[in-house]
């Protein structure tokens, strides 16, 4: 009878110390599963902290990079109007303009003729002290006198349209001659003196600021000394 009792007080001391080890062994797994799951959230809160950091700065770094485009563009077409107006200077000396080789002063409106046809408009304005011929296809006006000299030449070329009033200042400064011509638009002429021969206008639009055309004159041929008429200044 005892060892039975004992048999059973050994069965029983067994099962308590085995459920003990299952219960032990189920809450390490537990926590260890809980720690593990704590660390993985917490990585993944980092990657996402580290991804949020990264658009930011690559969102920041896309907006300095557009800015310093822009920038880079601007400059590049400043340098471009900035030479373009130096040729337009270099040439008005000479009494030319850009897309014409004929010389202002020194040229009658039948040589013209004969190496572009015939002209698309012809008027006389009194104004401007002559008759004015178009060659629309040349984008080029001519101004001539009486005597059929050429005395002012107009440049429509579009490259022209490209450049803005602060464009001129900042490579030839204010200009020492300001006009306003009434139309449709209303237009601004900044005129400069090139030599002792020659001046050179930029008509600009008041509507959009930039250059319509350009002029090259040569005051000397608007001069009428039998009608006692001093010619145009400008």
């Amino acid at each position: 009878m005892r060892k039975y009792s004992l048999l059973i007080a050994l069965v029983v001391i067994a099962s308590v110390f085995t459920g003990y080890l299952l219960y032990s062994n189920f809450n390490t797994k537990q926590r260890e599963n809980q720690q593990s799951q704590s660390q993985k959230t917490a990585t993944n809160d980092i990657s996402a902290s580290d991804n949020n950091t990264n658009d930011v700065e690559n969102s920041s770094n896309d907006s300095n990079n557009d800015n310093g485009s822009k920038q880079d563009e601007n400059s590049v077409s400043e340098n471009r109007n900035g030479d373009l107006i130096n040729q337009i200077v270099s040439l008005a000396k000479e009494g030319k303009v850009i897309n014409c080789d004929f010389v202002t002063g020194k040229t009658t409106i039948d040589d013209i003729e004969k190496v572009y046809g015939n002209p698309d408009k012809q008027e006389y304005i009194s104004s401007a002290k002559g008759t004015y011929t178009t060659f629309t296809k040349k984008d080029l006006v001519f101004g001539f006198n009486k005597g059929m000299q050429v005395f002012e030449t107009r440049s429509f070329d579009p490259r022209l349209q490209a450049i803005s009033r602060s464009d001129i200042e900042n490579v030839l400064g204010k200009a020492p001659y300001k006009a306003t011509v009434s139309g449709t638009p209303n237009q601004t002429v900044l005129g400069y003196t090139m030599n002792s021969d020659y001046k050179l206008e930029f008509v600009i639009s008041d509507t959009t600021n930039l250059v319509d055309h350009v002029n090259v004159l040569y005051p000397d041929a608007t001069v009428n000394s039998m009608a006692d008429d001093p010619g145009r200044k400008w």
